[in-house]
């Protein structure tokens, strides 16, 4: 994550290498990929990725599910 940048881009960027990485035939399953975003988080979200990786079954959890839970916390951050 770089500094000021949304969750909303994040993912995407996420996304793009996801899906090059597939087509080279290289696949990682849910729970690889929601704690690898979870890890590449800023200093600020650690308490929203803890609560997120005890919270909720991340073997299950999508990437919608998951921008929701960010984009909340990230509205709570700027009030």
């Amino acid at each position: 994550m770089k500094e000021n940048e949304t969750i909303h881009k994040i993912l995407r960027r996420f996304q793009t290498i996801l899906n090059g990485l597939k087509s080279l035939g290289i696949e990682f399953s849910k729970a690889q990929n929601n704690l690898k975003i979870l890890d590449s988080l800023l200093k600020i979200w650690e308490p929203k990725a803890t609560s997120i990786s005890k919270a909720r079954n991340l073997k299950t959890l999508t990437l919608d599910k998951f921008l929701g839970a960010l984009r909340v916390h990230k509205v709570h951050l700027n009030n």
